[in-house]
């Protein structure tokens, strides 16, 4: 669950039963703030939580200060990384580090709870993180860069359908045999389920 309005940290079940006031919030990282109470499962990615959170709070940045300005603007610059595909073990160190420095020195109570969502997610669901980060894999398929699309060999007629709709031509075969994707190539736009009569392609995380 995430608490406080769009600045508010990320809590996890074994929070469910702690006190709704300011020093017991605080303590986990969080804060009451606005009231907001946002609940999550699953199937949501934590990762892309934080990165929307965060797109928010740069956004409302008024920019007086260096620290909120450009320090949410860097965060987020590297959560998009993240989700991408394109994320480094060493950037997540520069988060923490970032959203530390932010929390620290910046003027108002925006910039001051600006990077909790990124601060609590970190610590609550870096797991998330490290399979982003690590194994190029979004683990609820939420990420769209990060997902790979796959034709099942067995539902597969081979009418190229699949092959003629794809902007990138990744998707190769002989008509009446099972296609195959190039996941090199694959910009994952989706065309290729799209225009499939068969249900032959799925995605995988």
């Amino acid at each position: 669950m995430q608490i406080g309005g769009p600045s508010g940290g990320c809590l996890i079940t074994k929070d469910l039963d702690v006190k709704l006031d300011f020093d017991s919030l605080k303590k986990l990282g969080a804060m009451i703030g606005s009231g907001g109470l946002v609940v999550m499962d699953e199937n949501t990615c934590m990762v892309e939580v934080a990165r929307f959170f965060m797109n928010f709070t740069q956004n409302e940045s008024c920019g007086k200060c260096v620290p909120c300005r450009e320090g949410t603007r860097r965060m987020l610059e590297i959560l998009e990384d993240i989700v991408a595909g394109k994320g480094t073990l060493e950037q997540l160190d520069i988060l923490q580090e970032l959203g530390e420095a932010i929390t620290d020195t910046a003027l108002c109570g925006l910039g001051k709870s600006a990077a909790l969502p990124v601060l609590s997610t970190l610590k609550n669901f870096r797991e998330e993180y490290l399979d982003h980060v690590v194994n190029k894999r979004c683990r609820t398929g939420n990420c769209q860069a990060l997902r790979r699309y796959v034709i099942d060999p067995s539902k597969c007629k081979g009418c190229s359908k699949c092959a003629r709709n794809c902007p990138v031509s990744a998707i190769t075969g002989k008509v009446k045999e099972p296609f195959t994707i190039d996941a090199t190539k694959c910009i994952k736009c989706g065309a290729c389920m799209d225009n499939c009569p068969f249900g032959a392609i799925h995605t995988e995380s």
